[in-house]
């Protein structure tokens, strides 16, 4: 391995930090949705669309439902709109990649756009399967890529 290629590996983004960004990018969406599951009077009384979540295994959960699960949904796409395909499709981070000091680029160190980006969400199903193996393969590959990153040929480097 050359000087280059050493340094430049070292300004890859570890796996853990990639874990840690993602945390901070899903918590406003976690956080909102027990808000409202807690502040929804009587879940059971809207229409049957719904999501549910267990607190634990004695029976106890909650559940958004109707016009609440809508207003999530959309909340939802919003944020995913802006996080993933607007700010990190044109500055290579999200909130949590930003927090972490990481960011998404292509082979010569740019953002790789909303288009992109939206593409590689997608491909992220891929790392999924099987047993979210994908996303443990940065543990391993050299350029800590997961599957998503090896088809839309980015890498998660240190800023």
């Amino acid at each position: 391995m050359t000087e280059h290629e050493s340094s430049s590996q070292t300004r890859l983004a570890p796996w853990h930090e990639r874990v840690l960004a993602y945390l901070v990018d899903v918590a406003p969406l976690v956080a909102l949705f027990v808000v409202l599951g807690l502040v929804t009077d009587d879940p059971k009384s809207y229409a049957p669309i719904g999501i549910q979540m267990t607190l634990n295994s004695s029976s106890s959960s909650f559940m958004i439902s109707g016009v609440t699960s809508l207003v999530y949904l959309a909340i939802t796409l919003v944020w995913f709109g802006y996080n993933w395909l607007r700010r990190q499709g044109s500055t290579g981070q999200t909130m949590g990649k930003k927090v972490m000091g990481i960011a998404v680029q292509d082979a010569a160190r740019q953002p790789i756009g909303a288009g992109l980006t939206f593409a590689r969400q997608l491909a992220h199903v891929l790392d999924l399967l099987p047993c979210f193996l994908g996303y443990l393969w940065p543990l391993w590959d050299r350029e800590k890529r997961t599957f998503a990153d090896m088809i839309m040929q980015t890498r998660v480097h240190r800023v």
